[in-house]
């Protein structure tokens, strides 16, 4: 399976047209798209993999519309994932419309944390918590980013977020 490209390349040409959005950073946000041929495997439901594309997509739907997409270009900074856990619950169906909900549910001094969640019909598909950054010769603090874009924003974390960071550092030392 190639990356959707295309699908990215239409993101950000809608996005060039749109006015940055003053958005609400702890409010969640929607994304919705139907997954083709492309996204699909032998059984035919979206590929396991597939899942963290749609929300890395949501992703930058969402940076898109902050501003931050712009800002990282023009500080030749990049996004990065430092970790990432996800859940499948129910298949996702080909051709039928998702809509993936993403929410930030914790910032620290160097890494942004998102839970997404890929929904049909009302019913949640998968679900992930994903640990995301921005990159420039080191990782540039969160607040620092948003403070950036004009947003003030005060480092917390959900407990969740917390326990599932410290088993994960833990796990990661381990290795």
């Amino acid at each position: 399976m190639v990356y959707p490209y295309h699908r990215v390349f239409w993101l950000v040409v809608r996005g060039l047209g749109r006015r940055r959005e003053s958005l609400d950073p702890l409010a969640e946000f929607e994304w919705t798209m139907r997954p083709g041929i492309g996204d699909i495997d032998l059984y035919p439901e979206v590929n396991n993999g597939r899942h963290f594309v749609l929300f890395d997509l949501a992703r930058y739907d969402l940076a898109i519309r902050l501003g931050l997409f712009r800002w990282v270009r023009r500080a030749k900074a990049a996004f990065v994932v430092g970790g990432s856990s996800i859940r499948y619950r129910h298949r996702l169906r080909p051709w039928r419309k998702v809509t993936v909900r993403t929410r930030l549910v914790g910032i620290d001094d160097r890494f942004f944390y998102f839970e997404q969640r890929c929904l049909q019909h009302q019913r949640t598909c998968s679900s992930a918590i994903v640990r995301t950054g921005v990159r420039r010769r080191g990782v540039i603090p969160p607040v620092d980013v948003m403070a950036a874009l004009g947003v003030q924003v005060v480092p917390f974390m959900e407990p969740w977020v917390e326990a599932w960071n410290t088993w994960d550092d833990a796990r990661n030392n381990q290795a």
